[in-house]
């Protein structure tokens, strides 16, 4: 009764806020573009797009969700960096709004195509990586990172079904090298259900995003790609081993 209370509720006010907030907030923001510049929207759209996640997050899936943000260098910022998630759910892109920076996703394909979250996404200057070659990819994500604004990143490629981390793509590895930028892993668990792999059925439960402690390029810096991303694996499934045990 809970789980249907829940899906009952959460979708036709996704719905709502999803298209009031463009009518309202993005689309106003992009007709004022020519006056306001480019960099200025793309701040201001991305801001847009973390309060969105906020809301969705915090509000919508309440009572039935609860978030447990944890945060292992509360009051120590890294500043632009990569961070680097495992990958649960679709919903994970939203938690990204508990990290509280500008920041750019690295997704594949199909979020794109989601209406009017597709085009937000492009908006705010999202990186498809099915539709760049790995050059185009460092090369924009570099400028990005010269504007200080972070990239977030799910190396798996795909959501998994269980708690094991899969093999991750080494793109963004190389990329923070190249960079001379720190990486921030980042472990969610518990909402590998909402919703579940093929389905859009949501489930009652509780999230957790851990924040874990920032690795800095000079912890780095002498790895190879390989052995740097298996590194970073390895402390995001410890920490999904500690909350999944």
């Amino acid at each position: 009764m809970k789980k249907t209370i829940f899906n009952l509720t959460f979708y036709p006010l996704f719905v709502i806020v999803t298209i009031g907030m463009s009518a309202f907030f993005f689309f106003p923001v992009v007709i004022a573009r020519p006056f306001i510049g480019v960099r200025r929207t793309l701040w201001v759209t991305r801001q847009l797009i973390r309060w969105y996640g906020l809301v969705v997050t915090r509000f919508l899936m309440f009572p039935f969700v609860r978030i447990i943000y944890k945060d292992f260098e509360k009051g120590k910022e890294p500043g632009v960096c990569v961070y680097v998630c495992n990958h649960r759910s679709s919903s994970d892109g939203f938690l990204m709004a508990y990290l509280g920076v500008e920041c750019v996703q690295v997704a594949s394909n199909w979020p794109f195509k989601i209406p009017v979250i597709g085009w937000i996404a492009r908006v705010a200057g999202y990186l498809n990586v099915q539709k760049m070659s790995s050059e185009d990819f460092e090369t924009t994500a570099c400028q990005l990172l010269k504007e200080n604004v972070s990239i977030v990143a799910f190396p798996e490629g795909s959501r998994t079904t269980d708690s094991k981390v899969r093999q991750f793509n080494g793109s963004v590895f190389r990329l923070a090298q190249k960079a001379g930028i720190p990486i921030v892993p980042l472990c969610i668990s518990g909402n590998q259900k909402m919703p579940e792999k093929d389905s859009w059925v949501l489930t009652p439960g509780t999230i957790y995003l851990h924040k874990l402690p920032t690795i800095h390029y000079e912890e780095f810096k002498d790895l190879i790609p390989f052995k740097l991303k298996n590194m970073v694996r390895e402390i995001i499934q410890n920490e999904v081993d500690k909350l999944e045990i």
